[in-house]
């Protein structure tokens, strides 16, 4: 499946087998700062079923506590990033879904407790007032 930011300067392929397709949608602040809405809808995959295809127009900022955005410097949109050595990020929004998907499922809403009151979750999913930890994370989207 491929992914595209905006002006399509960044551009990248993801590994994902037919079926279900696993995301989160995060609720803190700065994932409603860094997506300019009220949740950040993501997922995390393996570094092995991810590759770039063009990517030179990649900038990021970062905060003191490590937090980083990394995002087109053309078009702005966010981008995938690699981290924990062996995972990458993605931002949903950017895949050009097809029908090799049945279905796409929220299977988690994390930091609800900084969610947006107009936004509705998806009460099916796990939901968590906080972050959890990331062994967590991975299982929920396995």
């Amino acid at each position: 499946m491929l992914g595209k930011c905006l002006c399509s300067d960044i551009e990248f392929s993801v590994d994902i087998q037919t079926g279900s397709f696993k995301i989160y949608q995060c609720h803190c602040l700065l994932c409603k700062k860094q997506s300019g809405s009220s949740a950040n809808s993501a997922t995390i995959i393996e570094a092995a079923h991810f590759s770039w295809i063009k990517n030179d127009s990649i900038k990021i900022w970062q905060k003191e506590t490590g937090f980083s955005s990394h995002f087109c410097a053309n078009c702005g949109c966010p981008v995938p990033n690699v981290f924990a050595g062996k995972y990458y990020w993605i931002p949903v929004g950017l895949l050009e879904l097809d029908n090799k998907l049945d279905a796409i499922k929220v299977v988690a809403n994390f930091c609800l407790s900084s969610k947006s009151s107009w936004h509705n979750v998806y009460r099916e999913a796990d939901n968590f007032d906080g972050l959890p930890d990331f062994k967590t994370i991975l299982e929920l989207l396995s």
